[in-house]
């Protein structure tokens, strides 16, 4: 063979064997000289997280770093997989939302992998808008509950969580409305997704009881009402004059309904209330007269003349009152004056006492006569 021939034979030889070894050699340098394969340090995502609705989709790209710090994206060479697909699947490095929950996708690519945790509608706090609440029996509050997500969204979620009372005969809830049904204490509990909060209840839990009458002077078979108002633990006023409970200490001297005071005989007594285990107690005087007095200093007539005399009770509680046809009426001369029901008559010159008693007490006037 010629010498040219051979060095045809030898080239040939040399590329075929170069073409046969492309397969298995990642990259080739040239014919003569081939380069090493790049070894992977790590695979990087771009997202630590994923925080998704229901339904919603995040794409994911994944990059493969080389030992050389050199990077190549593989997102559509990877492998991708999903620990729970009921809750998110992936697929090329879109993760789609599927239901609520946790889970985690992983990239596989080149004996190397990297997993990305999801979450998916997870409520990080459940809050209610009240922190406690205090109720009149037969009131009604609506209480409505907030979900925070873990993407720092927020919802309302009054209707969908699940709502319930430890004490059905103090409150009931239904959505977030609350009744209160009768006196006491209750916990009202919301739960949604896994989160709960508690709201404490108080029904006409009353911290004090005022009344608008601190005293009271009545005279004989008059009335009064009294108006009873309860400082609940929110420092809001409440009228309880007719949920309160009304006992007299003598009912001989004085009786009392919802508030309304009567007065029965001369004394004194006190009238109490109670209510959501508060009670206050209201001095009761049935007001008697202090004294009597007229309307004139004194009178001075002429023979044959005629003057009314008024005659008023001064009671106790500082009011007076016309006693002058109820008095009994007495002349000390009656040759000088003469007195009926308060009407003096001059007889004769002179002078003369007239006096007026009435309840036990006694008023007197000099009258002159010119």
């Amino acid at each position: 063979m010629r010498n040219w021939q051979k060095g045809m034979l030898a080239t040939a030889v040399t590329v075929g064997l170069i073409f046969s070894s492309v397969g298995h050699v990642p990259a080739l340098a040239n014919s003569a000289t081939t380069s090493t394969q790049k070894k992977i340090s790590k695979l990087v995502v771009d997202k630590k997280t994923v925080n998704l609705k229901k339904a919603g989709t995040q794409q994911l790209t994944v990059r493969v770093q080389y030992t050389d710090k050199t990077t190549e994206d593989v997102t559509q060479q990877a492998e991708w997989t999903s620990s729970d697909s009921d809750i998110a699947s992936v697929e090329k490095g879109l993760v789609t939302a599927v239901n609520s929950g946790k889970t985690r996708v992983k990239a596989s690519f080149g004996g190397k992998s990297v997993t990305v945790p999801i979450e998916i509608d997870v409520i990080s706090k459940l809050t209610a808008d009240q922190k406690k609440l205090a109720l009149s029996a037969g009131s009604t509050k609506q209480v409505n509950a907030t979900a925070t997500f873990s993407d720092k969204s927020t919802a309302v979620v009054t209707a969908q969580a699940e709502w319930e009372s430890d004490n059905k005969e103090i409150v009931t809830v239904t959505n977030g409305l609350v009744t209160a049904v009768g006196s006491g204490t209750a916990k009202l509990k919301v739960k949604y997704a896994g989160k709960s909060v508690s709201i404490p209840v108080e029904v006409d839990v009353v911290s004090k009881l005022d009344s608008d009458k601190k005293k009271l002077y009545l005279r004989l078979d008059t009335t009064q009402s009294v108006t009873l108002l309860a400082t609940l633990s929110t420092k809001e006023k409440v009228d309880v004059t007719s949920k309160a409970k009304w006992t007299s200490d003598n009912e001989k001297v004085a009786t009392v309904e919802n508030g309304v005071v009567k007065t029965v005989g001369s004394g004194k007594t006190r009238i109490k209330a109670t209510y959501g285990g508060k009670t206050i107690a209201i001095p009761v005087e049935s007001a008697v007269i202090s004294k009597l007095e007229f309307d004139m200093k004194k009178v001075d007539l002429k023979v044959g003349e005629s003057k009314d005399l008024k005659v008023s009770a001064v009671y106790t509680d500082k009011t007076k009152g016309d006693v002058t046809t109820n008095s009994d009426w007495i002349s000390t001369n009656s040759s000088v004056v003469t007195v009926a029901n308060g009407k003096v008559t001059a007889v004769k010159a002179g002078r003369a006492t007239i006096a007026a008693t009435y309840n036990g007490k006694v008023i007197k006037i000099q009258v002159t006569v010119k």
